[in-house]
């Protein structure tokens, strides 16, 4: 019983991260994006931070199904490609719609960095969830 209230609120801390971050990281683009002067609605950046993380899901799903096999490099190898491939694209466009070269290169290396070490707050958060539920119930946890 202990154990399914540990998954029930890992699955909506995980749930309400992902949309705390969507909505939160958005804003936050747009602001950016509004001080630099880069031709962006908001309706575009809620899409492109929402596309973005795809990547990301599909890291944290590849690394929790291998978990047990795979150690921490499978981990970087995904974030490496399918992160840093998301962030380098949001970037792209942030910088590409940036009129001052200089303010785009700036707005693309802060989206980019943010989306990046979103992941890894991610990733470090499951582990300290999954190794609670681990210690209360270590038969049902791998």
């Amino acid at each position: 019983l202990e154990f399914r209230r540990v998954l029930s609120d890992l699955s909506s801390g995980i749930n309400a991260e992902y949309g705390g971050y969507w909505v939160g990281a958005s804003c936050f683009f747009f602001a950016l994006a509004y001080f630099c002067d880069t031709k962006i609605s908001a309706i575009e950046v809620l899409s492109l931070c929402g596309y973005g993380l795809f990547g990301t899901l599909l890291c944290m799903f590849l690394s929790t199904l291998l978990m047990a096999s795979a150690s921490d490099l499978f981990f970087y190898a995904t974030w490496g490609v399918l992160g840093v491939s998301s962030a380098v694209r949001m970037g792209y466009i942030f910088l590409e719609r940036t009129a001052v070269r200089k303010q785009g290169v700036t707005v693309a290396a802060i989206v980019a960095s943010v989306h990046l070490l979103f992941i890894l707050y991610l990733k470090f958060v499951y582990h300290k969830t999954y190794e609670a539920a681990a210690k209360i119930n270590p038969i049902h946890v791998r």
